[in-house]
């Protein structure tokens, strides 16, 4: 039994609580609960006009002589009224990001207290037991408050608005207790005009606000799963052939504009593993692809400390883009960090397992101008960089194996970077196929 207990409990503390989100849905999120207030606020206003308005044609053939009905129907007319002030101030709150976190509790609070005042005017003004408060004229507004609230899609707010209403019309009911069968019959006398077409023609109009809110709320739900639809499909389609850090951050006139292809500076890092196949002819199939996915996990990891975006891994390879998509001024000095994060976790690796012979890369880094883009057709779409400077960074790459140096970077990176007192110029042949002279530069001793 108490862990049955216990169970609920967890269940209930936990109700509605939300997972970590990330900046972009924590934005849109926000956003959906701006609009949620702003909805919420004119409904209100809206569904009280109607229902003042029905309240005035019923009753104005209303006998005046009944002082019970009388003062009712001025109770529901101040009710409303207020509802509607409600409503207003919350919409203009909310328009203007005014605490914004505070206003659907708020506002079901102040539902709820203008609910319960008009309750609680006729049992204590007007000496109607409390146990005939179903009917009271106010106890229909009750449904339409608890709609109201299912606007917002906060679990928690309709747990709390849930137990404000059982909680009041529960007291409320128990005032009435004592009454004897006789004693109620005697009373109810007094409450036939509560049942006149007129008293029902506003029941109807209530029946309808409640219907009518939520219609909104099926919509503005609607509205909302559609978006979180399109959203979860773009980024679906998107990681098929993005670079996966690229993928949760494009909105849709981004992807566009990659779709239509630009020209932009970059930094490229080419890093490639020396002599991968002594270890494939040495390692059975499942160790070397276990192998092989633990040096990637590195590429991986240095990559995102700095910021990077793989582009691809190619075999024991990969290339790592800084300024993609958006361009910023320590690109050149993330991207030479980021190189030496490689080497330092390359040692540490080889320290940890003892690799005989030591597993070795290469790496080179250049900085220029890129075409960066999706080229393909729609059965085959591909992001892609291409241009010299690609060209560039991949023979830099290549010529640490011939210069005996495992860490190369072009003399316009270092500029970009700020580091030229770290970097020392090194003699090498001309770069095949790359028409530019390029001068290299390595780590000062």
């Amino acid at each position: 039994m108490k862990s049955r207990v216990s169970s609920a409990w967890t269940s209930l503390r936990t109700l509605g609580a939300r997972r970590p989100l990330s900046d972009a849905t924590d934005r849109l999120m926000r956003e959906a609960d701006v609009a949620a207030l702003r909805r919420a606020g004119f409904a209100r206003v809206v569904v009280s006009g109607l229902l003042l308005i029905t309240v005035l044609i019923a009753t104005e053939d209303v006998p005046r002589d009944n002082l019970i009905v009388v003062h009712q129907i001025r109770a529901a007319e101040m009710t409303l009224s207020l509802l509607g002030i409600v409503g207003l101030g919350s919409a203009w709150l909310a328009s203007r990001r005014i605490a914004v976190a505070w206003l659907p509790g708020l506002t079901a609070t102040l539902d709820a207290l203008l609910v319960f005042i008009n309750l609680g005017y006729s049992h204590w003004v007007l000496g109607i037991p409390g146990s005939f408060f179903s009917v009271f004229p106010g106890i229909w507004v009750v449904p339409i408050t608890m709609a109201a609230s299912a606007i917002h899609y906060s679990p928690r707010l309709q747990a709390y608005v849930g137990i404000l209403y059982v909680t009041g019309l529960g007291l409320l009911a128990l005032a009435g207790a004592g009454l004897s069968f006789q004693e109620r019959e005697q009373r109810l006398a007094a409450f036939a005009g509560q049942f006149s077409w007129e008293a029902n023609m506003a029941r109807v109009a209530m029946v309808l606000s409640v219907a009518l809110i939520l219609i909104l709320v099926a919509r503005q739900g609607r509205l909302l799963l559609e978006r979180a639809v399109r959203e979860t499909t773009l980024r679906l389609n998107l990681t098929r052939y993005l670079p996966r850090e690229l993928a949760p951050i494009l909105s849709e006139r981004a992807f566009a504009s990659l779709r239509a292809g630009r020209r932009i500076p970059v930094t490229l890092l080419f890093v490639d593993m020396r002599d991968s196949s002594t270890y494939g002819e040495t390692m059975d199939p499942a160790r070397l692809a276990i192998f092989i996915s633990s040096f990637r996990r590195r590429v991986m990891r240095a990559a995102a400390r700095h910021g990077g975006v793989i582009d691809k891994f190619t075999g024991d390879g990969a290339l790592i883009l800084f300024g993609v998509p958006v361009e910023s001024d320590d690109d050149a000095a993330r991207a030479l960090a980021c190189g030496r994060t490689l080497f330092d976790l390359i040692d540490r690796w080889n320290a940890k397992r003892g690799f005989d012979p030591p597993v070795r890369i290469g790496v080179g880094i250049h900085t220029g101008e890129v075409f960066c883009g999706v080229v393909g057709d729609e059965d085959r779409l591909e992001f892609t960089v291409l241009g010299e400077t690609v060209n560039t960074a991949a023979r830099i790459e290549q010529a640490t194996k011939t210069v005996e140096c495992s860490f190369l970077v072009s003399a316009q990176c270092i500029a970009a970077a700020g580091e030229t007192t770290r970097w020392t110029p090194i003699e090498h042949l001309p770069l095949p196929g790359v028409t530019r002279p390029i001068r290299l530069m390595k780590p000062a001793e």
